[in-house]
């Protein structure tokens, strides 16, 4: 640059600073600019431009920074700043304008805020006399939160030699709402006094979670004294009279409520705070806290009580459960810092019933006492199942440094349902316990008695291959899932535990064990059993589920026989219940073809047409269920669930029919004659769970509505 400095000033200072970074540390950015200075001592004039670009300071950032300042003959200043990209951390600000203009005696100022959550416009002018600045804020519009807040009238502003900054009052309105401030002082020792009305809770839906809302109406009372011992004053906060709306699946359900007040009473070494809540079904809350804020850690005290909570607002959000009712009443007191408090104190739900037609268990008359000392609670509580069913639960929770368990889950004669096949009586005792994210399940489990019913294999039963992937339950890369160890004894069948089911009755009875990984050891047996088969009711000889790995892997020792005189003949499963091996075997010894007429005729094989197409049907049948595991794969392959393969009619009408699902609701069928050239296909199409539409061709084509019901 260049100067001189006589009767009247000239000169020039160039301005660029490329890396803002070497003057000072976490600094950023670039600067570029310009000044000329004219006039004289007495009446100096001047010009300044800058142009600052990517600056940046720690988490805060401007994208550019433009500013224009003169200085004229007559001592008028104008001032014009623009900066653009405004962030502060992860806040988005947007682009603030600024324009000020004036002399020593008299000046004025208006700020423009264009950003994506607030728009922000404000004027202010005044007189500068002997030290004292007295103005006004003249005009105000602030748009925030679909809210529109605009001054109602010019607001007395003053800043006094002293430091004194005073505030006078003023009121901003938006729609209904308002928010009004008295006379005020805002420095030294501030005195605040602002009341709110009417804000529509609405406005807060920016800054709630997406599946909640909250509407009603807010009024708040600010009285406010900040002197250097401490505050002192009372806030009021009245939110009542509104509804909280959660969404579930995309519809809204709502929680009215009558009253929702907070008020506290400030000192320099105390905060006593009170909240009241009260709500048709939600019940009552009230809260009393006393805070010291000047102490080491902020000590917290304080007591709360609760009733009349209801348990069914709940239940929308457990599509499972068709009935779901209890009260919930507690009370204690609050101890610790403000940063960890102690919660000491009861709670207790009585009057509990949860029930549904897909939940294996109901309960009712549920009761649970909940003891809080601390970080800790310990839990006691029963219910009934059915006519003579109990259960128990008691034991302890932890959430100190981690989260910890220790519980024990006690019952009697338990009903237990799996619609539509098994319904069940069980005596649980087991104990659960979580020590560093370790689970472990320990006790036994008895199932004396209960009847199985099964008329056909459910979805469940089809084996995933291990490295499948069903879309929606992947567990979250690089977390494991919770370790699990089990030490469980099952024991089945100690009075009479029926299973009909695929042309068997039998009894079940038998132990097992469970222990880690779900490896299972142990062994159950049908008794009394009968197995129609053929056309023919054969007697179980021997018939065991042995297990020595994993549970859903046992091994099948299974004879089923058929006695004529002193012929015995029969079929005989063994091996992985996956991939059993079937034979026919007699006592005393012969040859396959003579040992499954016994089985099927129940006589030694003769030579007419009638009984070699029998013997052929029942030769198929086991044929096929031994490739069902081959078939099955190569069906899923091609886009076809629950495949089967199997045989259908009998004698010269004998066919193979495969069949699977193509979709939930459509099906395919197709069978080809083994005796006779007669092929049929069908596409079936379920309308609902008992009505479905058929098409068929083969011999004669149709087109069938069918409505079925299980008797």
């Amino acid at each position: 640059g260049s100067g001189s400095l006589q009767q009247r000033l000239a000169g020039r200072v160039d301005l660029d600073l490329p890396r803002l970074g070497q003057l000072w540390p976490r600094l950023q950015g670039q600067v570029k600019g310009r000044l000329d200075v004219g006039g004289t001592l007495d009446a100096p004039q001047g010009n300044l431009t800058l142009l600052g670009q990517q600056l940046a300071q720690a988490e805060n950032r401007i994208q550019r920074l433009d500013l224009d300042a003169r200085l004229d003959s007559a001592q008028r200043g104008l001032i014009d700043l623009k900066a653009n990209g405004i962030r502060l951390g992860d806040t988005v600000l947007g682009t603030l304008h600024a324009n000020g203009k004036g002399d020593i005696r008299q000046q004025a100022l208006t700020l423009a805020l264009d950003g994506p959550q607030l728009k922000l416009d404000l004027g202010l002018d005044g007189q500068l006399n002997k030290g004292d600045w007295r103005g006004r804020l003249a005009s105000g519009r602030i748009q925030a939160g679909g809210q529109d807040w605009q001054l109602q009238a010019p607001a007395r502003l003053q800043r006094l030699a002293s430091g004194q900054l005073d505030f006078g009052a003023h009121c901003w309105r938006s729609g209904q709402a308002s928010l009004c401030g008295e006379d005020q002082r805002l420095a030294p020792e501030p005195r605040l006094r602002y009341h709110l009305k009417q804000f529509p809770l609405q406005s807060l839906a920016q800054w709630l979670p997406k599946d909640f809302a909250w509407q009603g109406l807010l009024n708040a009372d600010v009285n406010l004294d900040i002197p250097a011992s401490g505050p002192k004053g009372m806030v009021s906060i009245d939110a009542s009279g509104g509804t909280l709306r959660v969404r579930d699946k995309g519809r809204w359900i709502d929680f009215p409520y009558q009253t929702l007040r907070v008020d506290s009473s400030l000192a320099p070494r105390r905060v006593d705070t009170r909240l009241a809540f009260r709500g048709e079904r939600l019940g009552e809350l009230s809260l009393n806290t006393r805070l010291d804020p000047l102490g080491k850690d902020k000590p917290l005290s304080g007591d709360f009580r609760l009733a009349g909570l209801d348990l069914s607002i709940a239940r929308p959000f457990v599509p499972m459960v068709e009935r779901l009712a209890g009260q919930l009443n507690g009370s204690g007191s609050l101890s610790g810092t403000l940063l960890a408090p102690q919660v000491n104190g009861s709670l207790m739900l009585s009057g509990g019933e949860v029930s549904g037609a897909e939940l294996p268990v109901s309960l009712q008359y549920l009761s649970l006492k909940a003891l809080i000392a601390g970080e800790q609670v310990h839990l006691n509580g029963g219910w009934r199942s059915g006519d003579a069913g109990r259960g128990q639960l008691n034991g302890q929770l932890t959430w100190g440094q981690a989260l910890g368990m220790d519980l024990r889950l006690q019952g009697q004669q338990l009903p237990v349902t799996v619609e539509p096949y098994a319904t069940l009586e069980v005596a649980p005792d087991l104990t659960l316990r979580l020590i560093d994210d370790k689970m472990a399940v320990t006790g036994k489990v008895q199932v004396p008695k209960g009847k199985i019913t099964v008329r056909e294999l459910p979805p469940s039963t089809v084996k995933v291959s291990d490295d499948t992937v069903i879309v929606g339950h992947q567990t979250e890369e690089g977390k494991p899932p919770m370790a699990m160890a089990m030490d469980v004894d099952v024991e089945v069948g100690r009075d009479n535990l029926s299973f009909k089911g695929f042309g068997l009755t039998a009894n079940l009875l038998g132990h097992v064990h469970i222990g880690d990984n779900m490896d299972t050891r142990g062994e159950l047996s049908l008794a009394d059993g009968r197995y129609r088969a053929y056309g023919q009711r054969l007697t179980i000889r021997r018939a065991r589920l042995l297990f020595a790995g994993p549970i859903d892997q046992p091994y099948l020792d299974i004879e089923a026989i058929r006695q004529v005189d002193d012929v015995i003949a029969g079929i005989r499963l063994s091996g992985s219940a996956e991939q059993p091996t079937t034979k026919v075997f007699s006592e005393p010894a012969m040859s396959q073809e003579q040992a499954l007429s016994y089985l099927v005729l129940g006589r030694p094989l003769g030579t007419s047409g009638e009984d070699n197409n029998m013997l052929a049907e029942a030769a198929l049948g086991l044929g096929l269920a031994g490739s069902a595991g081959i078939t099955g794969n190569l069906a899923s392959s091609l886009g076809i669930d629950d495949f089967q393969l199997d045989t259908e009619g009998s004698g010269t009408t004998t066919s193979v029919v495969a069949s699977g699902n193509l979709t939930e609701k459509l099906s395919l069928r197709y069978g080809v004659g083994v005796f006779e050239p007669a092929n049929t296909i069908a596409l079936r199409y379920k309308l609902s769970k008992k009505v479905y539409l058929e098409a068929a061709s083969g011999v004669a084509s149709s087109l069938d509505i069918f409505y079925k019901r299980d008797f």
